[in-house]
């Protein structure tokens, strides 16, 4: 065992603590069991990152934190003290099974990671309220108010939620970002915080719409998708935090569609469960999205930057041409070679146009045979007259691409300098 950074303990100790308390002022009044868990995804997403050297610290810190709140709320002493094991034994059993499987990845963002977590939540909250339910009963508590599904649910949303929030943020540093999109984010994050506060006070909706509205809760699962896209797992995370709690308050005073009057929530604290769930998959899921294509994104500028650099380290241009419409596109450094731009050869018909007479008809030639497929005309050389009036000579290397049908589908090749001495006209 090893003892963490204090400053990591003091940061597990705050957002653990924090959650922790608000988790037991918003129980179900008539339940008293509390609507989601985030505590215990705080607790999972640290154990999925720390050293398990450290995991005995943190699940005696959370431990504490956890007791000491159920005293609080005046949970009977043996009552509080089950509720910690199972709840430690719930996170610790998917924590080691995701080290086990997925060893040095921390990180939903791709999909197979991230249906690999979801299922151990899933399965481990489901054991977890099955083995908590029959540990209540053997201390003579039972019956349940709330039943397995409330308590397992409320575990697997708690980590759902919990979980990324950690993840997301535990690498945080300050770094630059597109201004624009920062402030798109932002734009689309208070937007979601208006919309929840709405969706969820049915005063407002009356004072808006004349009557409540069971459609306006979509609205904010809307918003949490474009901040997800703008702003990344970390917005994600704390988009579904912020509407986490909007929900859970407003819920658990009677407030919202989920709510019936007089606080009697019954079904109604099952729906909010279930709402957050989906929530929370949705997030995730377009946070996995938007990784991949971000990755994506990276990886073709990556390739883009290392072919420019080697056509601008070894002179040569490249081009494609669309065997249907006879349009080019170049890269390299086309002013250096041909002392022409791009916007200036759009088209074969205006490079031909450039070619020495006594070459066309043999590049033209070669041209058609590449178009239908021809592999023998894979090297040439011919006159080129450049943007300053200077005849070069140009080797050209190129071949037909197949498509998967067997058509053309470009012809693509590289074109270099053969010989630069201004020779006039031949």
């Amino acid at each position: 065992m090893s003892f963490p950074p204090l400053s990591r303990i003091w940061t597990f100790v705050l957002v653990f603590g924090a959650l922790v308390l608000f988790s037991m002022l918003v129980r179900d009044p008539v339940t008293h069991s509390t609507l989601i868990w985030p505590a215990g995804g705080v607790l999972l997403g640290t154990l999925m990152l720390a050293p398990r050297r450290e995991w005995l610290v943190y699940c005696v810190v959370a431990g504490w934190l956890h007791f000491g709140a159920g005293l609080f709320i005046h949970r009977p002493v043996a009552v509080s003290a089950l509720y910690v094991l199972f709840n430690l034994g719930t996170m610790l059993s998917i924590a080691a099974l995701w080290r086990w499987r997925k060893p040095g990845r921390t990180m939903l963002t791709e999909p197979v990671a991230l249906c690999w977590f979801v299922g151990l939540v899933l399965a481990g909250s489901l054991l977890g309220a099955l083995a908590g339910s029959e540990g209540l009963k053997v201390l003579g508590f039972a019956p349940l108010k709330a039943g397995v599904d409330v308590l397992a649910i409320s575990t697997a949303v708690g980590a759902l939620v919990g979980a990324p929030l950690v993840l997301a943020w535990a690498g945080f540093g300050a770094r630059r970002s597109a201004g624009r999109q920062s402030a798109t984010g932002a734009v689309w994050f208070a937007l979601l915080l208006v919309s929840a506060a709405v969706a969820f006070d049915n005063g407002t909706i009356e004072a808006l719409f004349g009557a409540g509205t069971f459609e306006l809760s979509y609205l904010p699962l809307v918003f949490m998708v474009l901040v997800a896209l703008s702003w990344q797992q970390r917005g994600m995370a704390a988009a579904l935090l912020a509407l986490s709690v909007i929900a859970c308050v407003n819920t658990a005073q009677g407030d919202g569609p989920f709510a019936h009057a007089g606080n009697l929530l019954g079904d109604p604290l099952l729906q909010v469960q279930v709402y957050l769930a989906v929530a929370a998959l949705l997030g995730l899921l377009m946070s996995a999205i938007n990784a991949a294509r971000e990755a994506a994104l990276a990886d073709a500028l990556a390739w883009k930057v290392r072919a420019d650099g080697m056509l601008l380290g070894t002179q040569q241009l490249m081009y494609e041409v669309d065997p249907a419409t006879g349009n080019i596109i170049w890269a390299g450094p086309m002013p250096a070679l041909m002392g022409l731009t791009a916007p200036q050869l759009p088209h074969l018909d205006d490079f031909f146009a450039r070619i020495h007479p006594q070459d066309r008809s043999r590049v033209t030639d070669y041209a058609a045979l590449r178009e239908a497929g021809g592999v023998a005309a894979f090297t040439q050389t011919f006159r080129f007259k450049t943007g300053n009036g200077q005849w070069v000579t140009l080797e050209d290397t190129g071949a037909p691409v197949v498509d998967f049908d067997d058509s053309i589908y470009r012809v693509s090749g590289l074109l270099r300098l053969a010989a630069t001495a201004n020779q006039g006209v031949y």
